[in-house]
């Protein structure tokens, strides 16, 4: 019981205290991220699945071969099909063009359908599609073909009853070149509406469940037979662009943890030296009475062990209920309620508590231990130890397996660690000049802070660089939140094209363009648009390198024209008017960069089941951001005016001329407009709450410096007690002593809000050129928060941090020391 009884007594001292809120801190601060983490993991695992209505999908162009079904039904997995197809519905003298799905009875197998029995019903879950002859309808079809609940439409061959308005469908595709107002019916009624013809563009899903192992050994049997026109979609290629995003946003979260984690250790490292320092004389006691060096190691480490616990169970309950409380407060954000985290994230948290105790706290007890008895009769006596050295390894180290441990990467590891001996170094350099300023010829405060500031260089570059990486990472989230993506939206030219028109069948092109002109309206060039798969480079399947990029994995646009867009450059090779070729295809450069293409290069298209060959004629660099229809491959004019293609244009509509939607949807209902001025409103909107999380473990990072600032203010307070009262009794008021508080730990922040606007800047020109693809402009007024800032926050804490030291009476003082 010795060690608890020590422990009690010991905290008043203070530097306990400060050890167990450094350690609650950085075991708080990662056990709520890796909770957080690994709720958005699973929320995006089932989510994932959602969109697909199963658990992995085969696409197909045709029916597949029933072997593969029947095989599937050997095996015992679930199943079910849906075929998607545009067509014309009939209601009395209406015309309407849809997206119509016929599925099977037992669709979908993962998720849920909702629909409304009338207009003004509440929503209602269903578990599978219509019964046989009846349909579902998006609710802005009935108006279009001037229909009631109830009532007839004909589809085809067939009439069917309209008896439900279709509210959600889980695997509605999100790819903005197949949206159209749904009808959905089941698959049982597809044959006798004589719709499906021969060349008819249809897409067949087969949508299959069941246990992973059985559906991994399935798909393995199945991947060899699957033809160009068939690809396997699975979660992560069902939604790529949420698993990347959140995966990214996860390990920026461990990685800006990380960074808290490391500043708490330095704190408890700064306060197990302090303590280890003030038991130096209680030791050299024990010992001078009998005590062995493992007795007294005993009694330290039973002490530390006891508070280790202690802490890391009120860290892990504190991180547990905060990242409680960020779900709670984000759970707009969430499609699906994120499920309860299982017990990695506390074994994570676990470990981050004995890693900073270990690799911080304990190699100054070993020192500790094996201090000398004659420090009983001289208070003077030096104990050198040869092994420190141990402890300036076993620090770092932990925290390198840590923090290597958490972001999965050696690379991101060595980059963090190379970037913090980046910012050591700068700090290092900045407090140099800081020192050898004039500032000290200004007199009074100023000479006491600058004198100050010298006889604790070391302490101060350690300050500076946890200050300076906590003010980098807020400064940095602040412009890219603000600054950067405002510069984005300005960058766009003015009365640049802000919708989009897509799915324009060829006998509507005049129509539309007419409509548009007659008021008021310009749009760019009508592009035609064909869907095709590229197959072949030079005679060689791609087949194999479908990992290699996303344009071999899927269909993409292709398009035709004689006019090189205003947007566009040829960067090698030649135009069709300059090459004088009626054969060949133009493609982007950096998509020609990352397959490794060359002029002459021969590729080999496959659209709607047909084979067409061409050859690279040119190269063109493309200008992503004029909201003009851009394609990754052009042909020569002519090149595929044989297959089916509908057109697509864009055009600028003022604010005042929005309810101009409305009369082309109702003109063109088959027509599909894309709202880009919403779009950009609702990255916004969704930046400003992802930002919530990361804001939160920037704020964690500034109270971890803070901690930094303390333990070191708490390792110098007898010197700073001793320097108080020899100048308070040479005539120093306590004024001027406040003052030099003020002004030591002012110019500290000032140079960590400056080291942190450079690092910042440096970042925010790195996120403008290759993130956002802007052209870099300096951020002025930056350069004013990051000192001013600095100096606020390091000047405020610092200040009350050692104020105690002069205010204590000097002849106290002077009396201890004595």
């Amino acid at each position: 019981m010795l060690p608890l009884k020590l422990l009690a007594r010991d905290w008043r001292g203070g530097e306990l205290a400060l050890i167990a809120t450094a350690l609650v801190l950085a075991v708080s601060c990662v056990t709520a991220i890796a909770h957080f983490g690994d709720r958005l993991t699973r929320a995006m695992h089932i989510q994932s699945q959602t969109f697909l209505a199963a658990e992995r999908v085969v696409s197909s162009s045709k029916p597949v071969d029933p072997a593969w079904l029947q095989e599937a039904d050997n095996r015992g997995l679930q199943r079910a099909e849906t075929v998607q197809f545009a067509s014309m519905l009939a209601a009395g003298d209406q015309f309407q063009f849809a997206a119509v799905k016929a599925v099977s009875n037992d669709y979908p197998l993962v998720g849920h359908l909702e629909i409304r029995s009338a207009a003004e019903a509440d929503k209602e879950r269903v578990a599978s599609g219509p019964a046989a002859g009846e349909v579902w309808l998006e609710p802005r079809l009935l108006p279009l073909l001037d229909l009631h609940m109830g009532d007839s439409l004909q589809l085809g061959d067939s009439a069917f009853a309209v008896t439900g308005l279709l509210e959600h469908e889980p695997d509605r595709s999100g790819n903005l070149f197949s949206m159209g107002a749904r009808l959905m019916m089941n698959s049982a009624d597809l044959a006798a509406t004589h719709i499906i013809q021969p060349g008819s563009r249809v897409t067949y899903r087969y949508l299959f469940a069941g246990d992973n192992q059985v559906l991994d050994s399935y798909f393995k049997w199945l991947q060899p037979q699957l033809t160009e026109h068939q690809r396997v979609i699975d979660l992560r290629e069902g939604q790529p662009r949420v698993a990347s995003a959140l995966d990214r946003a996860e390990r920026f979260l461990f990685l800006a943890g990380s960074l808290a984690v490391l500043l708490a250790s330095v704190a408890v490292g700064l306060a197990a030296r302090r303590y280890s320092l003030r038991h130096t004389a209680y030791v050299a006691v024990m010992k001078s009475l009998g005590a062995g060096r493992g007795k007294v190691l005993r009694i330290y480490l039973g002490q530390l062990a006891a508070l280790v616990l202690l802490a890391t169970a009120a860290g892990l309950l504190i991180g547990s209920l905060v990242q409680a409380q960020a779900v709670a407060l984000m759970a707009d954000f969430f499609p699906v309620d994120p499920p309860p985290s299982g017990w990695h994230p506390l074994l994570v948290g676990l470990a981050t508590g004995f890693a900073c105790a270990l690799g911080f706290a304990l190699p100054p007890l070993f020192r500790l231990a094996r201090t000398s008895p004659m420090r009983t009769l001289r208070h003077d006596w030096s104990n050198p130890d040869r092994r420190e050295w141990l402890g300036l390894i076993l620090g770092p180290s932990s925290m390198l397996l840590l923090i290597w441990w958490l972001s999965g990467s050696l690379a991101i590891t060595a980059a963090l660690f190379a970037g913090m001996a980046l910012l050591v170094a700068g700090s290092a350099l900045v407090n140099r000049l800081l020192v050898r300023g004039r500032l000290a010829a200004l007199g009074g405060g100023w000479r006491i802070a600058l004198g100050s500031l010298q006889r604790r260089a070391a302490f101060n570059t350690l300050l500076i660089a946890a200050f300076g990486t906590g003010l980098l990472a807020m400064l940095a989230l602040v412009f890219v939140r603000t600054t950067l993506i405002d510069e984005w939206r300005m960058q766009l030219p003015e009365n640049a094209p802000n919708h989009f028109l897509v799915n324009i069948a060829p006998d509507e092109k005049d129509a539309v363009q007419t409509l548009l002109a007659d008021n008021g309206v310009v749009s760019t060039e009508l592009y035609p648009m064909v869907r095709g798969r590229l197959i072949a480079i030079n005679g060689e399947t791609v087949k194999d390198r479908r990992e290699q990029d996303g344009a071999l994995r899927r269909e993409l646009n292709l398009s035709w024209t004689d006019k090189l867009a205003p947007d566009n450059r040829i960067v090698n090779g030649q135009w069709w008017d300059q090459a004088q070729v009626d054969e060949g295809v133009s493609v982007e450069v950096e998509l020609a960069a990352r397959l490794n293409l060359q002029l002459g290069d021969r590729l080999r298209f496959s659209i709607g089941g047909l084979e067409l060959e061409a050859p690279v004629t040119s190269l063109r660099s493309l200008d992503w951001n004029s909201m003009r229809p851009n394609f990754f491959m052009l042909f020569a004019p002519g090149s595929l005016e044989g297959f089916p293609a509908t057109y697509i244009t864009s055009f600028y509509l003022p604010p005042e001329q929005k309810l101009l939607v409305n009369d082309l949807v109702r003109a063109f209902p088959s027509v599909s407009v894309i709202e880009l001025d919403k779009i950009i409103e609702r990255i916004r909107d969704t930046i400003n709450q992802v930002s919530l999380a990361i804001e939160s473990v920037m704020v964690l990072m500034l109270v971890a410096g803070v901690l930094v600032l303390v333990a070191g203010v708490r390792a110098s307070i007898a010197e700073r007690l001793q320097e108080a009262a020899i100048i308070r009794t040479l005539g120093g008021r306590r004024r001027l002593l406040l003052q030099s508080l003020v002004l030591e730990f002012g110019l500290l922040g000032c140079a960590a809000g400056l080291l942190a606007a450079i690092g910042a800047e440096t970042t925010l020109a790195v996120l403008s050129r290759h993130v956002f693809d802007l052209p870099f402009t300096p951020h002025p007024l930056l350069w004013l928060l990051g000192p001013l800032s600095g100096a606020l926050l390091v000047g405020a804490a610092g200040t009350l941090a050692c104020r105690s030291s002069v205010s204590q009476p000097p002849l106290r003082v002077l009396r201890q020391l004595a």
